[in-house]
């Protein structure tokens, strides 16, 4: 099932990668630790005002956002769950341009907002997942987000509060910190895995607006890969069937190799947390769980990771391998 979905010229976007994945939690000082001691991502910094932590491993500004259900930007009766995921693009140059070009186009967004190391607009894709893309604007993170952080945003329009930033601040080559009691040891939040009630609306979505390319998979498939310009796969959609739950899957998070994988799953009975499906395929080596709040987890390592590799995957296969 190589990738035969036609590649438009024009897009507004043109992401590298995806860059976080921000999950609406039940209790966001538990959720500080519980992602640094068993998933494997260090204290980054922490909002009281807004009852949000945060986590990375020096990969970017986050990797996780975690934001809880009982704070200000909750609305009443919100659940656990995904409360968005974001593209990183090369610069702030690019982030001004295409937002100019997809509201010339009537694109709309439905926030627009100034993290102070990063700037960014907010769209919702048809399935009413929420989706960032952001530009880093300044190159030292850590100087600027680390504790505690309360502060007010500043109002911000791309490409009218200021001068675009042409520099390239996204981090490179960054060090990878690893917490070594954790239970896993990550590289990256490395995809977004989706089950979507409307898989032709979504992949033109995510391929005319946001500016993903086609990895594996087309609009035939059960599933499709979409990737950024430096990755191999960012997002994964898969085309639901009666009776499925729609919305996240799993967020994946590839792990620094196959023993550390193949240790961490067999502590897994004593820390009380449930296998929900383990993968061997020529691929990929995937082990998901459920995680706090019953928020599914994949960790990977990957291995012959070629579209060719993945054609003639059943449904439920791909659910656990993608």
């Amino acid at each position: 099932m190589d990738a035969s979905t036609t590649e438009k010229t024009q897009r507004y976007f043109s992401p590298r990668r995806l860059g976080h994945a921000n999950l609406w939690v039940s209790d966001y000082e538990r959720a500080y630790d519980y992602y640094r001691n068993v998933i494997g991502f260090e204290h980054a910094y922490i909002q009281p005002d807004n009852q949000a932590s945060f986590v990375s491993n020096g990969n970017t500004y986050h990797d996780y956002g975690l934001i809880d259900i009982h704070g200000r930007y909750a609305k009443p009766g919100q659940n656990p769950g995904l409360n968005h995921f974001a593209f990183e693009l090369r610069n702030e140059l690019e982030l001004a341009e295409g937002y100019r070009r997809a509201k010339a186009a009537g694109v709309q967004f439905s926030s627009l907002q100034d993290h102070d190391v990063a700037h960014a607009a907010y769209q919702l894709d048809p399935d009413g997942n929420q989706v960032e893309v952001y530009a880093d604007v300044v190159a030292d993170w850590r100087a600027a987000r680390s504790g505690v952080i309360i502060k007010e945003k500043p109002a911000y329009v791309p490409g009218e509060s200021s001068v675009p930033v042409k520099e390239e601040l996204y981090p490179k080559n960054p060090e990878i910190h690893v917490v070594k009691e954790a239970l896993f040891h990550p590289r990256k939040v490395a995809h977004v895995s989706l089950v979507t009630k409307d898989f032709g609306a979504m992949l033109d979505f995510y391929i005319d607006v946001i500016g993903l390319v086609p990895f594996a998979g087309d609009r035939n498939s059960d599933f499709i890969i979409l990737r950024g310009s430096a990755s191999n796969g960012d997002l994964v959609l898969h085309q639901s069937v009666p009776g499925d739950e729609t919305g996240l899957h799993h967020v994946g998070i590839e792990v620094l190799d196959e023993a550390g994988l193949a240790s961490a799953k067999k502590v897994l009975p004593g820390k009380g947390i449930k296998l929900d499906s383990e993968i061997d395929h020529p691929a990929r080596v995937a082990l998901t769980i459920i995680g706090m709040d019953g928020v599914r987890t994949q960790f990977f390592v990957n291995r012959d990771w070629r579209p060719a590799s993945l054609r003639s995957l059943d449904r439920r296969t791909a659910l656990a391998l993608l």
